[in-house]
């Protein structure tokens, strides 16, 4: 597991934040959890974010990718993303954040969840097969993710 602080220029989190407005998302995406509905941000409009992000992360190639936003209420399902066939997911927060709006990120390791509190700029890489869910923020925010599924470089 690997840890990002920093990875975008203010330039890039500015470019992130405004592409990431507008009538381009849709409610009633299905991670794993046909009971678990989250918003899902238009794939192909988030395409360039997607690459911007993974060419920050030398030594992988991106498989696919998705803008997810969570709202109160809204807890993702547990979930491996190995199932594409990738070998890594990244998850990036590219928004402010405060500990107490919750919206953690799970990921279990050996059965012990190792728990992520969202931070601006901030990304994790972790091996496909580890599974990992998101918390609902407990206040009235939209909570979005930016996660890459990844192929590593032989």
């Amino acid at each position: 597991m690997k840890f990002f602080n920093n990875l975008l220029t203010d330039l890039e989190l500015e470019f992130v934040a405004k592409s990431i407005t507008g009538d381009h998302w849709g409610f009633g995406y299905i991670s794993t959890d046909r009971n678990k509905p989250i918003w899902n941000f238009d794939k192909q409009v988030g395409k360039p974010i997607a690459e911007l992000i993974v060419s920050k992360l030398k030594g992988y190639t991106l498989n696919d990718w998705h803008i997810n936003g969570q709202t109160f209420g809204l807890d993702g399902s547990p979930h491996t993303d190995s199932y594409s066939g990738c070998s890594h997911a990244f998850v990036f927060f590219f928004q402010d954040w405060e500990y107490t709006w919750g919206g953690r990120l799970h990921i279990f390791k050996e059965n012990k969840p190792i728990v992520i509190t969202p931070e601006k700029n901030f990304g994790v890489l972790f091996d496909s097969t580890l599974i990992h869910y998101a918390e609902a923020p407990t206040v009235p925010v939209l909570r979005i993710t930016i996660g890459l599924k990844l192929n590593e470089l032989q």
